[in-house]
């Protein structure tokens, strides 16, 4: 049965302005990434140029989309951003109006050097948040996490929030009007809820790419960490649940609770890497990065738990409605099945 794709643009008053460009739209498109980048949002146009105004700086757009027998699903919200503008004999002439996460605000790009005392990374969050005058939400898992003092010399807000987020196995991005911070792999949000899990079957797909790289077995991952109290340089190990040797992180962290963390990213990142790629797949309205994706039908080698590094979501005038979703092997260690 065919099903009709919905999809609003609306401005800062709550209008929808794709009537005033009924014949001049060709497509709308957002992009939902993990980590520090920054989401975004895409409308392709007809030319010649001046068949279209350009948005003023600053514009904000609320994107929806969805299908008719489910209804509209907000996809967030954007500021103008740029305008591309091009044409040849045989494409025609179009305009590219790009958008930007509305939340990411100039206060996170801007450099600077300050100190932080030893704190939660709850706390290190709300503090970084507070400074781009936004709020925060971290999942409460991550938050109790201890953190030694850090330094931010000449970096961003964005960057040392990313840094020190890494470092335990998170992501941090500004979403909502807040820093969100989640546990990298985690299927949860900010607030510790799940994310709605992606399910790509291989009779509804329209395409896939997916790259398996088996990698040598890790037993288990250590770091070291410098004990004050005995003067003493120990290690912090965390198993990978796997038979092997165990693999010992190159740089000394600052606390145990740093090595802890450290290690466990690792553990996940080495999983992570052992396979990726992408599906394509009728419109997913609800399909956001970071969720759980669970794959069927292809066979042993795809079959099986992903995670979403990224979701593209495009509606065209035409009636399409496409989602693609990259994803990359999360805790689920790739090119074991099928042996």
């Amino acid at each position: 049965m065919w099903r009709r794709p919905l999809l609003e643009v609306r401005n800062g008053r709550g209008f929808n302005v794709l009537p005033a460009l009924s014949g001049l739209w060709l497509e709308v498109s957002v992009t939902d990434k993990a980590g520090k980048e920054s989401d975004s949002a895409r409308i392709k146009c007809v030319g010649p140029p001046a068949r279209v105004a350009l948005p003023k700086r600053g514009d904000t757009y609320t994107v929806l989309m969805g299908w008719a027998d489910e209804g509209l699903v907000d996809q967030g919200q954007y500021t103008f951003q740029k305008a591309t503008l091009s044409g040849d004999p045989e494409q025609g002439e179009t305009m590219d109006l790009t958008f930007r996460s509305a939340d990411f605000v100039d206060k996170l790009k801007a450099s600077g050097r300050k100190h932080y005392d030893a704190t939660t990374y709850g706390d290190l969050m709300k503090k970084l948040a507070g400074e781009a005058g936004l709020g925060s939400q971290v999942d409460p898992d991550l938050a109790k996490i201890k953190l030694a003092y850090r330094l931010r010399w000449d970096q961003s807000l964005i960057d040392f929030a990313t840094e020190i987020s890494e470092e335990i196995g998170a992501t941090v991005k500004p979403a909502g009007g807040k820093l969100v911070a989640i546990k990298r792999g985690g299927g949860k949000n900010g607030a510790g809820t799940a994310f709605a899990p992606i399910l790509i079957r291989r009779r509804r797909n329209f395409g896939y790419e997916i790259e398996v790289e088996p990698r040598p077995e890790v037993g288990s991952v250590a770091a070291a960490w410098y004990d004050e109290k005995t003067g003493k340089r120990k290690l912090t190990k965390t198993s990978a649940n796997r038979q092997g040797p165990i693999r010992i992180l190159p740089h000394p962290y600052r606390s145990e609770a740093d090595a802890k963390a450290a290690a466990e990213a690792e553990v996940y990142a080495s999983d992570n890497r052992s396979g990726g790629g992408y599906f394509e797949s009728p419109g997913l309205p609800h399909a956001r990065a970071e969720a759980p994706v669970t794959s069927s039908g292809f066979g042993p080698l795809i079959d099986g738990s992903w995670k979403a590094e990224s979701v593209d979501k495009t509606v065209r005038a035409d009636g399409g409605f496409l989602t693609t979703v990259h994803v990359t092997a999360g805790n689920d260690k790739k090119g074991e099945k099928g042996k």
